[in-house]
């Protein structure tokens, strides 16, 4: 990397890192580009070089924990395709557990951030949810593929799925504000075991 490129790099990280810090303690409303840029000590003008606004600099926060773990759950789509018994599809789900709670570890404030402007009533409050959805219809398809092949109880999938992913988010936001509720694999193996006794038709060992 060259010396222009390094200082682009180093820019480029100082914005994220004060652009983030503004948005945990203020959130994003109240925090402006003036303010980021100021705290940042770079020009507005070359805040533009990187983002065209405060939005697209928030989605670029955000999509580091939301790309990865959609990427995570359409492999593990992929994945259970080729599952042919209970213990591979369960080493399928054990899997995804790992990857989105590292994917969580490794993303701490994104993932924060993520959860307090879920519910934000304007643009950035719209944007996460249509990601979120995206999230639900790949869980949602994981689900109906499972019924589909008889390796799941009979059930309306996305009830299921709001299930699997309620649990999962109230888990995460539980960790992620301090309030652990045990082992991060330990939970994940719980999960994996709750759902799966619930869930995976009793006698089955095979998929159909």
């Amino acid at each position: 990397m060259g010396r222009r490129e390094d200082n682009k790099a180093r820019k480029l990280a100082t914005l994220e890192e004060v652009a983030m810090r503004l948005f945990l303690e203020q959130g994003y409303h109240p925090a402006s580009i003036e303010q980021i840029v100021a705290e940042a000590g770079i020009a507005r003008g070359t805040f533009y070089l990187y983002f065209p606004d405060k939005a697209a600099i928030f989605k670029h926060l955000a999509n580091k924990l939301l790309s990865p773990v959609l990427e995570c759950l359409e492999r593990s789509r992929e994945a259970l395709k080729s599952a042919a018994t209970i213990e591979q599809t369960q080493g399928v789900y054990l899997t995804l557990s790992a990857t989105i709670t590292q994917a969580l570890i490794s993303n701490n404030d994104a993932a924060l951030l993520y959860y307090r402007e879920l519910r934000d009533p304007g643009e950035i409050g719209d944007w996460l949810r249509i990601r979120a959805l995206q999230f639900d219809e790949v869980v949602i398809d994981l689900v109906h593929d499972l019924m589909n092949r008889r390796m799941l109880r009979s059930a309306d999938p996305r009830v299921v799925a709001m299930a699997i992913v309620g649990a999962i988010d109230k888990i995460a936001y539980a960790y992620l504000t301090g309030h652990p509720v045990g082992d991060q694999h330990a939970v994940g193996m719980t999960l994996v075991e709750l759902f799966g006794q619930g869930l995976i038709l009793p006698g089955r060992d095979t998929v159909e």
